[in-house]
């Protein structure tokens, strides 16, 4: 697990909900830390700029400035940072709009335990993918479903292709054996993680063949997850039928 701790921010009108947040997510013994509590979006704003924190969680309707508000000044002057968005049924066309703004989760109110976890958990991988650090956060002792393990695992994968990823240290990260990780993802995803990790890269090889056409082959290779160019021609004519220099002849143009 990383040392790194994680500045939040939770930005909710009504007190008992808000205490409710903050006493979930100390129960989930995740490297989390609170900056600070806001009552209205200007309350949340100001503590935004005082801490700079890593997280913000903020109802849609609050008083002064609302939630939308919000997220469009993190938009504006904090991009790096991730925001999940809370509200009620009545507010979901209007919390729709934030998604201009690049927010990362979008939460029903009231939250439960549970559905609070994965999204955390989901935005702690793409803050370690982002800092170069690849922590998982050890699952095996939580309440998460075989599916929302299966989707944790996903995440990572779409987070990390592009690094060395050993299955072993995968299945060491989470806290199960490779072989229960890789039946569980097949059961959700349909193919095993090895598959699935195959086809994202190669997916983004092609991308890059044929959009980037004074790339090296080799580039690509190291781009998409490997150091070794002669393997990834190797994969990419397993995966194709092609070499990467065919399969960019080929579609030169598109």
């Amino acid at each position: 697990m990383s040392n790194v701790k994680y500045n939040y921010v939770i930005a909710e009108d009504e007190s008992l909900i808000r205490r409710n947040l903050v006493k979930k997510l100390e129960a989930l013994d995740l490297p989390l830390q609170k900056a600070g509590e806001a009552a209205n979006g200007e309350e949340a704003i100001q503590l935004i700029k005082r801490y700079c924190p890593q997280l913000v969680i903020t109802d849609i309707r609050m008083p002064l400035r609302d939630g939308l508000e919000v997220v469009k000044y993190l938009y504006d002057n904090h991009p790096g940072t991730k925001v999940i968005i809370l509200s009620g049924y009545d507010d979901f066309s209007y919390a729709q709009k934030a998604i201009r703004y690049s927010v990362e989760d979008y939460l029903l109110k009231p939250v439960s335990r549970d559905t609070l976890s994965e999204s955390i958990r989901k935005l702690l991988i793409k803050l370690e993918s982002e800092s170069g650090r690849l922590g998982i956060y050890n699952t095996k002792h939580t309440s998460l479903s075989p599916e929302a393990l299966s989707q944790l695992i996903q995440q990572y994968l779409l987070e990390n292709y592009q690094q060395e990823i050993s299955f072993q240290e995968l299945g060491e990260k989470f806290g199960f054996t490779p072989e229960y990780l890789g039946k569980i993802f097949k059961k959700y995803a349909g193919e095993t993680p090895s598959k699935y990790l195959t086809k994202l890269r190669m997916n983004e090889a092609k991308r890059l063949l044929i959009h980037e056409p004074g790339m090296e082959i080799q580039k690509i290779g190291e781009l998409v997850g490997y150091k070794d160019g002669f393997y990834f021609s190797r994969v990419f004519k397993s995966y194709t039928g092609m070499q990467p220099s065919e399969f960019r002849g080929r579609n030169m143009g598109m």
